[in-house]
């Protein structure tokens, strides 16, 4: 991945570590879960990741107002440099693609967003 201090393709995200989902920009106190890229706890990762998405669409569809789901966000702090730059800990990087495939991404909305009966309209 691209680093914003170096200015080189030397950031990696830990193999361990914490994400964030923000949908629609809101995020929970509890929407975060942990992480471990091991292959052996990949079906927890997705698990939990499903679990944490289906608690934000129950809280979310007893809103009046809803928008459709247009943007999903995970959103990490948990990164090295190569060239060991320091972040703040204000500074967070994607791991869609990297943690969780985007298609799945899709997938699990898709499934959750017929069940809560909300609109799901990603925008890129």
């Amino acid at each position: 991945m691209y680093c914003p201090k170096c200015l080189n393709e030397t950031l990696f995200i830990k193999p361990k570590g914490v994400i964030d989902i923000y949908i629609n920009g809101k995020k929970r106190d509890n929407g975060r879960f942990l992480y471990n890229i091991e292959e052996s706890e990949k079906e927890q990762l997705i698990a939990d990741f499903k679990l944490k998405c289906e608690e934000f669409f129950k809280w979310y569809s007893q809103f009046n107002n809803q928008d459709p789901i247009e943007y999903v966000e995970l959103l990490t702090v948990d990164v090295k440099c190569e060239n060991s730059c320091k972040f703040s800990p204000l500074e967070r990087f994607s791991a869609v693609d990297i943690i969780v495939k985007r298609s799945l991404i899709e997938e699990i909305l898709k499934e959750l967003g017929e069940k809560y009966k909300m609109r799901i309209a990603l925008k890129v």
